[in-house]
């Protein structure tokens, strides 16, 4: 595989995160490999966020699915709203494979 190919490969591999005022906006990967990262730094990254956009994540797996569920439960036990906007086809197809719409209905 060429040098070019491989940084093409690594990049869809990573996850990143840009924040916007009160929205975080994840880009990359959200799977098995890459949310390490943002797992560990969760609380910091989203003490101020109200909103995750997730329009720019290239695939999710269903442990990325599945940190979603758990950041927006730890929100709501604390009395506080989590959004989730641009969410797309994939996405909400496997939000409905795993039936957790009610999770997301306001989003979809």
């Amino acid at each position: 595989m060429k040098n070019r190919e491989k940084d093409k490969v690594l990049d869809r591999m990573q996850l990143s995160w840009e924040q916007e005022g009160n929205t975080l906006f994840l880009k990359g990967t959200l799977d098995r490999d890459s949310l390490l990262s943002f797992w560990q730094e969760r609380d910091s990254v989203l003490a101020q966020i109200d909103n995750i956009d997730v329009s720019q994540l290239e695939h999710v797996d269903s442990t990325g699915l599945a940190l979603f569920v758990r950041v927006k439960g730890d929100r709501q036990q604390q009395g506080k709203a989590l959004t989730f906007s641009g969410i797309g086809e994939r996405l909400k197809t496997l939000i409905t494979l795993y039936g957790l719409q009610r999770y997301f209905a306001d989003h979809l």
